[in-house]
């Protein structure tokens, strides 16, 4: 699932993606048992019960989500099986098709469950973002109406 915002989105749209994405973050890093140790465990569903009960825009949670962000990272580095070379095409055109040959990670069943969990953390935290950054300009706009 790839989510994109129109520049114009509601932002009560993008509140609720932010709150949808976030629970599915959680049930989904729950699932996986995000963490892969007790002590990383433990923080994870810490810094996600928020997120758990509908409240992804506390500012407290910047510096927890980007820990956790290191914290999924890692697991998912953990989890590569093996290095393949592969041709990717990068463009075509009248002469052929051109690219580059790339080394892609192989993972393991759990790792490919983690890159979809990664995939729904990054989708989360660009639609919390636009959140913000939407509710900072409207603020910003009463202050220049007000003056």
């Amino acid at each position: 699932m790839k989510t994109t915002f129109a520049h114009g989105a509601m932002i009560d749209d993008l509140a609720t993606a932010a709150v949808c994405l976030g629970r599915q973050f959680h049930e989904d890093a729950h699932a996986i048992h995000l963490g892969g140790n007790s002590r990383d465990f433990g923080f994870v569903e810490r810094t996600l019960c928020r997120l758990a009960e509908r409240d992804p825009f506390d500012p407290r949670d910047d510096a927890s989500l980007e820990a956790l962000k290191g914290i999924l990272e890692a697991d998912l580095r953990s989890e590569v099986l093996k290095v393949e070379r592969r041709f990717c095409e990068t463009y075509y055109d009248a002469s052929g098709q051109h690219g580059e040959v790339r080394d892609c990670p192989v993972y393991s069943e759990r790792g490919e469950a983690l890159l979809a969990v990664l995939t729904t953390f990054e989708q989360f935290l660009s639609a919390r973002a636009q959140t913000l950054d939407r509710i900072a300009a409207e603020r910003a706009l009463q202050r220049l109406f007000a003056s």
